[in-house]
């Protein structure tokens, strides 16, 4: 088979969809020698570095110097220029990491995380909200096959769109080994004197967007600081559509001193923080899979996610729930986890097992055999 990817997802900044295609391509690298993998990249000033292009037996790659909406905006409208051109040949399969079909001959599949962007259009990010909300339905009627990464997406794309079971292919998210490895205490002390932290931490992972649910978070510190004492919290991610609320949050509960902004940080950084915090809070309203439960679980860090969505999938017996929607609630499942030291030994023993289940080579092994399932179907 001849496979064309758009890898534009880890250019620069990978979070979500980027850390997942990523590790799906590097792990297919490892274990396909047969197949031709077309590798597409473009951006005005952005070169994709070669460390991170995967090296592939049987490989072609090409970074063109487009701007990135320019090739979005020719691809919606016109479905120009098709990756057949691109790459000088008819492809036999193409995998997009979006829910939008990539321009290209051959069969079509496509990545659909969740249908957060659809049920919730207001608190989705921007590029959800601009490309793939009017396109998304007919896209996936026009795919040959559909990959998504729990359970809970998969039904929720059956349930909305009435599609074939068979078309959709459930294929889990892995754990990064960097995070069942300890960090040093030098990498420790200096993001401990970065951030100016003490010994006790709360820590959230994720971008800084509506659909994380952030200023509940806020709210719930506040609520924490009335009922235990003062305890800061780390926001670790990239920043996104919902910093002027979380701004306007911290400011209203006079938190200035206590929630500390780390912004993009690497997997040695955020490793390092989740061996030295003592519980991950994360309040989204929404998640497909939610990576930074299953690596705080293998960093042996107690957890208090939103018992909604995917997370309890994910997470199973291994971490505390409570109601995204309600600060009280979060509060007190922190509290709780804080203040019960049995509790937060147990969580850290069925985490790591819970941990172990999720590895990238089995997702590739799962891709790999749909992608000769979808070519050889009639």
């Amino acid at each position: 088979m001849r496979i064309g990817f758009d890898i534009r997802p880890f250019l620069k900044q990978e979070t979500g969809v980027g850390v997942y295609f990523k590790n799906l391509l590097f792990e297919l690298a490892a274990l396909d020698r047969d197949n031709e993998y077309c590798l597409f990249s473009a951006s005005f000033k952005d070169r994709f570095p070669r460390a991170k292009v995967p090296p592939f037996a049987k490989l072609k790659f090409v970074d063109k110097r487009w701007p990135v909406r320019a090739v979005n905006a020719a691809w919606d409208m016109f479905g120009r220029p098709t990756l057949d051109r691109v790459f000088g040949g008819r492809l036999d399969l193409s995998h997009s990491p979006t829910p939008l079909c990539l321009p290209a001959s051959g069969k079509a599949i496509v990545t659909v995380c969740d249908l957060f962007f659809m049920e919730e259009p207001a608190k989705a990010d921007r590029e959800a909200r601009d490309r793939f909300l009017r396109k998304t339905e007919n896209s996936l009627r026009s795919a040959d096959g559909i990959v998504t990464i729990s359970e809970y997406s998969a039904r929720a794309i059956q349930d909305r769109f009435g599609l074939d079971a068979g078309k959709i292919k459930v294929t889990y998210l892995g754990l990064n080994r960097i995070f069942e490895e300890p960090s040093t205490p030098e990498e420790t002390g200096e993001i401990r004197r970065r951030l100016d932290l003490p010994g006790d931490f709360l820590l959230f992972v994720g971008a800084l967007e509506p659909r994380k649910n952030v200023p509940a978070l806020i709210e719930a510190l506040a609520l924490i600081h009335e009922k235990r004492g003062r305890i800061p919290l780390v926001l670790a991610g990239r920043s996104g559509d919902d910093r002027e609320r979380i701004g306007q949050a911290i400011d209203k509960r006079g938190l200035q001193s206590w929630v500390r902004r780390a912004g993009y940080l690497s997997d040695v950084e955020i490793r390092a923080l989740y061996r030295a915090a003592s519980a991950l809070v994360f309040p989204s309203y929404a998640e497909g899979f939610g990576l930074p439960l299953l690596e705080a679980m293998a960093c042996g860090l107690p957890a208090a996610v939103s018992g909604v969505s995917a997370l309890p999938e994910i997470g199973g017996e291994a971490a505390l729930y409570f109601k995204p929607e309600d600060p009280e609630d979060i509060a007190q499942t922190v509290l709780r986890l804080m203040e019960d030291g049995p509790l937060r030994d147990t969580l850290r023993i069925r985490g790591g097992r819970q941990a172990g289940l999720f590895r990238w080579r089995r997702t590739a092994e799962t891709t790999l055999g749909f992608y000769q399932e979808t070519v050889g179907r009639a």
